[in-house]
């Protein structure tokens, strides 16, 4: 008879500066520790909830302070991930925010729907500078590997098109909407973002697909959003964004 296989809690802790390069390098460090423990079915949700606690602590706590810090912990029980980022700003008025709608416009402030999502139970302090989540374990579909690497642009007439070679995430984010703005200043009128290869969209990766399709619509443009893993698309769909972005799966 096969004695039942001998459970090993998981838990980690870092202290980071408050840059966004840090959250991605924290990130992948995190999807790394899930994947080697044999957790890849948590990856999509746990990394996303990760980036989404670690940008808004660098935005919006630390206000993109980089001389202040950033402290996460992520345990995993037999039955939960719990996950923790706290930050040393001020906090924010997450009670007035929970009873918030969801603009669908809004190129951010999706955070709370990201935790309702992905989370069974979100819990800040009282001044809102830190937040723990408890992640349910269950079967997940789908398994993350591999880094975020760059993208490419292609323009042809008044079609331009953005595929990526990796995650879309805040790291990718400046750099990339540069490109998208030179692009539209040359009379783009169409951009296919194509993410077959993107394993993870963060909020603010979102943010700029719905910058980009709120800078079209003046002149009658649209984007596309093409090749999505089953993640991103129940993510989008739960935002109500398929068909605003025009999403589309990836083909059989």
């Amino acid at each position: 008879m096969n004695s039942p296989r001998k459970y090993t809690p998981i838990s980690f802790h870092e202290k980071i500066p408050s840059r966004i390069d840090e959250v991605d390098r924290l990130c992948l460090r995190i999807r790394h520790l899930l994947q080697t423990n044999d957790l890849g079915e948590y990856c999509f949700s746990v990394e996303l909830l990760a980036r989404e606690c670690l940008n808004n602590a660098v935005i919006h706590g630390n206000r993109n302070d980089a001389d202040k810090s950033i402290v996460l912990s992520l345990s995993v029980g037999r039955a939960w991930i719990r996950l923790q980022v706290g930050d040393d700003g001020p906090g924010f008025a997450w009670r007035k925010a929970r009873r918030s709608k969801l603009d669908t416009a809004a190129c951010s402030g999706r955070g709370l729907q990201f935790y309702e999502l992905y989370a069974e139970r979100a819990q800040f302090n009282r001044c809102g500078n830190q937040i723990t989540l408890w992640i349910r374990k269950s079967k997940r579909r789908g398994k993350e590997d591999g880094a975020m690497s760059a993208y490419i642009l292609d323009m042809k007439d008044q079609k331009g098109s953005v595929k990526l070679k990796g995650d879309l995430t805040a790291v990718l984010v400046p750099d990339l909407q540069a490109g998208l703005k030179e692009m539209l200043n040359v009379g783009v009128r169409e951009v296919e973002f194509d993410l077959a290869c993107t394993k993870m969209l963060d909020s603010s990766g979102m943010g700029l697909l719905i910058a980009a399709a709120n800078s079209l619509a003046p002149h009658s443009g649209k984007v596309f959003v093409s090749n999505v893993s089953p993640d991103i698309f129940r993510l989008l769909q739960s935002m109500r964004l398929t068909a605003r972005l025009n999403v589309s799966g990836k083909a059989e």
